[in-house]
């Protein structure tokens, strides 16, 4: 038993190295980011614009496949129309899809810190301890969400310094993910 758990060890870390090249390419398109911004934004807003187009294509599939078996199929057809419609539209205009991705994260934000404060009082009612931070960081995401939405130049500047940051981050844990997998590597071959 114990060699068949080191067996599947050695074979689910055999090739370590292609996180160590997902971390380094993580990090390197993190810092194109915050180097060339007006580029990093034009491409957040053709994933958007496709992201929409992919969706719509998804869920046309998914109701006319559906359409014997699902009652309202064609609200979800209708539904796909519209996605595939409206990325097709972002698409033929890039500078208008970037204002739209702004208001877009910015109303998702205010949306969830919305929710967020009422999960907060509900944590309180039922006697929850430190519910209070989550109050405040709720708060502050309100706040957050209104800029975003009433100013499009802090939006994108926002949404690329975290796009950049994310990146960065999470080349660091692959990493560092790399390392420690090695690291088995090397105690499995040492056994």
């Amino acid at each position: 038993m114990k060699n068949d758990a080191f067996k599947s060890e050695k074979q689910s870390v055999k090739y370590s190295w292609t996180s160590l090249i997902v971390g380094i390419i993580a990090i390197l398109l993190g810092m194109w980011a915050t180097v060339s911004p007006e580029k990093t934004l034009l491409t957040l807003s053709l994933i958007f614009s496709f992201s929409f187009i992919i969706s719509g294509l998804f869920e046309l599939a998914f109701a006319l496949l559906n359409r014997k078996t699902l009652n309202g199929w064609g609200w979800t057809f209708i539904s796909g129309i519209i996605d595939l419609l409206f990325g097709l539209l972002l698409l033929s205009m890039p500078v208008a899809s970037i204002l739209v991705l702004m208001f877009f994260v910015g109303f998702w934000i205010l949306f969830h810190s919305i929710l967020s404060i009422g999960s907060a009082i509900e944590l309180q009612r039922n006697g929850v301890r430190n519910w209070g931070l989550m109050l405040f960081l709720s708060i502050l995401g309100v706040i957050l969400g209104f800029m975003l939405i009433t100013n499009p130049v802090f939006a994108s500047g926002f949404l690329i310094t975290v796009f950049a940051f994310s990146l960065i981050l999470y080349g660091i844990q692959r990493i560092f993910y790399a390392d420690r997998l090695r690291a088995l590597i090397k105690k499995v071959n040492e056994k």
